[in-house]
């Protein structure tokens, strides 16, 4: 009989080992139970640690240079902020109280863990950078550095990366963290993991730089905050334009359509709130609308050109909306008057135009003088034959130290551009402005009289506004202009409800006129373009005024805006242009 050696003993020794076993069991299992509360506890820990986010408050800087850098102020803070921020390991926000010293900085930290402030001089084409920081505890971080203007995006940028791991113990991103509203940072080309769209692309996927994601390629989405959109307005648009209108110190919109005038605010949910309307001329039909600020006192004017139909004779009004409320801050005279920025100081200027009923308008476009409350044609311009108060613009020399170009529209929408000289030095092959308003004139002879029964009508269609500009303070001016998109209308002359449209921005490569950049196709007819921040958020927008598209009926057409916001410190002027998707207009 075979015996198990654990049991080769009496069987109270069996017994007693089994139990003596069975409780170092227990034991053990306790001890392993222990350990794993606390291994749990301290993940707990941990995690609790790591779900709280430092933050940081960055306050306004200090911007020693010429006033056209005034927008640093809102641009340097706006981009330490993008860079800084990261979700859920470092958030921030920005600051109103100047601070000169850490001192004053602790005391505006409100709560955060570090407060970030400094300065930008700018002399000639050079910047001087200083960034500081200072947390709760007192320890402050500062750097300077020195850069060219053009690389001053990416020396903030690289500046950001260094107070993040260096003063506040956090990895700084090369792609930057969260980004703020209207903000555009450095990222993947588009179709490469990020669609957002590349200005002044040279195919060189280390040099990349955002004006908009909707520009030039097929942009994000509707909701990634590159596109605002208001709702439909139950009235065509004829003209548009964005600016301070009651003397607010906020952007306002206004809107005609044929015989009426609207103001709109431009709400927080994106909706267009009315403010005002009223009744422009009710037997003439509106043309065109400017804004200009008349009598200098820090509210912007309306200048809207009307026509009566049946012979062209124009009328021209000037209205005011201090106190939300349209009055007209002058008389109505008897000219086609529109604004202009005249060389040599660009400022905008009041201009007018005599009708010609044979040539409609007649030669020599004026500057405006007023007498007591009524408007006269004054000193004439030189400008090209040709020349309208409403078809021309300057395009001012760039950083090559070309001269100022002006730049006039043809009856056949073509670009014409002449030197300071007077010299045709350009005229394009693409058509641009597209407008459906226009009035029907008919040529003759002078003497010979016109016979309406047999002869056709010619048509003038009012140009859309042309901003001349220079985003970013690169050196290197644009040409902002709507180019319209349509098959038919090569075929039908008259055929003006376009269905889709873009908005170029043009440079002068001492050759023609280039492609800086572009809108991704908009549907619906463009009937305005301006350039102003339409929702007051300190942010530049590309603002669009749209009619619907011709399916709903001529009858039934309404209007909408759209905007697109700017960020204007990611362009880089040494970059090339990139013309590749340049596409030629079908109605050339």
């Amino acid at each position: 009989m075979m015996y198990h050696p654990l049991y080769a003993v009496r069987n109270g020794t069996a017994t007693r080992i089994w139990k003596r076993s069975k409780e170092n069991s227990m034991k053990m299992i306790s001890r392993l139970s222990a350990m794993a509360l606390v291994l749990l506890l301290s993940l707990m820990i941990a995690q609790a640690a790591t779900a709280a986010p430092k933050s940081f408050i960055v306050m306004p800087f200090s911007i020693n240079a010429p006033q056209s850098y005034a927008y640093l102020a809102k641009a340097v803070p706006a981009t330490i902020q993008g860079k800084l921020n990261n979700p859920g390991v470092l958030t921030g926000r920005s600051g109103t109280a100047k601070v000169s010293s850490s001192a004053e900085a602790r005391k505006a930290l409100s709560g955060a863990d570090y407060a970030v402030w400094g300065s930008v001089s700018v002399m000639g084409n050079e910047a001087t950078v200083t960034v500081n920081s200072v947390d709760r505890a007192g320890k402050t971080w500062s750097r300077t550095q020195q850069t060219p203007l053009s690389a001053l995006t990416s020396t903030l940028q690289g500046m950001c990366a260094a107070l993040g791991s260096e003063a506040m113990g956090v990895s700084v991103a090369q792609g930057g963290g969260m980004r703020t509203p209207g903000q555009v940072s450095h990222g993947p080309r588009a179709g490469h993991g990020n669609s957002d769209i590349i200005v002044n692309d040279n195919g060189n996927n280390q040099s990349q730089y955002y004006l908009n994601p909707q520009f030039r390629y097929q942009g994000a989405g509707a909701n990634d905050g590159s596109r605002m959109r208001s709702q439909r307005l139950k009235t065509k648009m004829v003209d548009m334009a964005v600016g301070d209108f009651n003397g607010d110190g906020k952007n306002e919109i206004a809107v005609c359509d044929d015989h009426h005038l609207y103001m709109y605010a431009w709400g927080s949910d994106g909706r267009l709130r009315p403010l005002g309307e009223t009744t422009v001329m009710q037997g003439n039909n509106n043309f065109s609308m400017r804004a200009m600020d008349l009598n200098h006192d820090g509210a912007m004017d309306l200048v809207i050109a009307t026509y009566d139909e049946s012979n062209n004779r124009p009328y021209s009004f000037f209205f005011s909306f201090k106190g939300n409320k349209f009055s007209q801050c002058a008389d109505r005279c008897p000219y086609f008057v529109s604004v202009m920025r005249v060389p040599p100081t660009y400022a905008p200027t009041l201009v007018g135009q005599n009708w010609d009923s044979l040539k409609l308008f007649a030669p020599g476009v004026h500057m405006m003088v007023k007498t007591g409350n009524k408007y006269t044609l004054g000193g004439r311009i030189s400008l090209p034959s040709g020349a309208t108060v409403f078809n021309t613009c300057w395009l001012r020399g760039g950083k090559s130290g070309g001269g100022d170009l002006t730049v006039m529209l043809r009856d056949d929408e073509r670009l014409r551009l002449y030197s300071a000289k007077g010299s045709l030095v350009h005229t394009t092959m693409e058509r641009y402005s597209g407008s459906a308003v226009g009035m029907d004139h008919y040529k003759g002879m002078p003497g010979m009289g016109i016979d309406k029964t047999y002869q056709l009508p010619s048509k003038y269609y009012a140009p859309m506004r042309f901003i001349s500009t220079d985003l970013g303070h690169t050196g290197e001016p644009v040409l902002i202009i709507n180019k319209p998109i349509s098959t038919a209308a090569q075929f039908f002359d008259r055929y003006r409800y376009f269905p889709q449209g873009e908005i170029h921005a043009l440079f002068w490569d001492g050759v023609g006129l280039g492609l800086k950049w572009k809108t991704r196709r908009i549907r619906g007819s463009v009937a305005e373009v301006d350039l102003a921040d339409v929702n007051n958020d300190g942010v530049l927008d590309l603002v669009v005024g749209l009619n619907t598209s011709p399916d709903l009926g001529i009858g039934s057409r309404q209007s909408m805006i759209t905007a697109y916001p700017l960020d204007v410190s990611a362009t880089n002027p040494n970059l090339p242009a990139d013309i590749s998707d340049f596409e030629v207009n079908p109605n050339r």
